[in-house]
């Protein structure tokens, strides 16, 4: 027997009406088939039917308590205080070599268009002046800004997020999907963390 803890990337979707969860899927069936889907709530037998027919990876949660962490406690044991020195982003490509920052550097500046099928992924800021193409991946555990067009997946979980324009992809801001038509005015806004979720400001 083998056993491995591993990190893996859960949605905790809570349904409280068959009707919101199909409109839900309908937006962001592309997206949420990267993650583990925890379900629990009003699951219909119409529901279990869509989950196994489109492939996704789900489980029913049936009252379980499944420990949660907040994606900003890294380690939630205590720890003294002083200052915690800043440690080194981690990066993942795939398919191409393209961008590798130095332990220095606290943001990722990225000026090259990111392309389908690559994945960045860092525990600092990152700012991207360039389109983030369909198949590309940017996740950060800090504060994301794309002053171009979004057709790819972006995912930070910082304070805030700044973002130009939504395509075709997809912006997850702490676990939230940020609505499309919010961001349609060609108008860079800022997306703010609150104790309710997050607000939208225009720059």
């Amino acid at each position: 027997m083998k056993a491995k803890q591993k990190k893996i990337r859960v949605f905790d979707i809570i349904v409280e009406d068959e009707a919101k969860f199909f409109e839900f899927m309908d937006k962001n069936l592309i997206l949420v088939k990267d993650y583990l889907l925890l379900v629990e709530g009003n699951i219909t037998p119409k529901i279990e039917e869509f989950l196994k027919e489109n492939g996704l990876c789900y489980v029913f949660s049936n009252g379980c308590n499944i420990k949660k962490i907040d994606s900003k406690e890294k380690n939630p044991q205590p720890v003294k205080a002083e200052k915690i020195p800043f440690s080194e982003p981690k990066v993942i490509i795939k398919e191409q070599v393209v961008y590798h920052d130095s332990p220095s550097d606290k943001t990722k500046v990225i000026n090259k268009p990111v392309r389908s099928g690559e994945v960045i992924e860092s525990d600092g800021d990152i700012v991207i002046f360039s389109r983030v193409n369909s198949g590309a991946k940017v996740i950060s555990e800090g504060n994301i800004a794309v002053f171009d067009v979004v057709d790819g997946v972006i995912e930070a979980n910082g304070d805030f997020c700044l973002i130009n324009s939504i395509g075709k992809g997809y912006v997850v801001f702490n676990g939230d999907i940020l609505d499309k038509e919010d961001f349609n005015d060609s108008k860079t806004k800022k997306v703010i963390k609150t104790n309710d979720g997050y607000k939208i400001e225009d720059l």
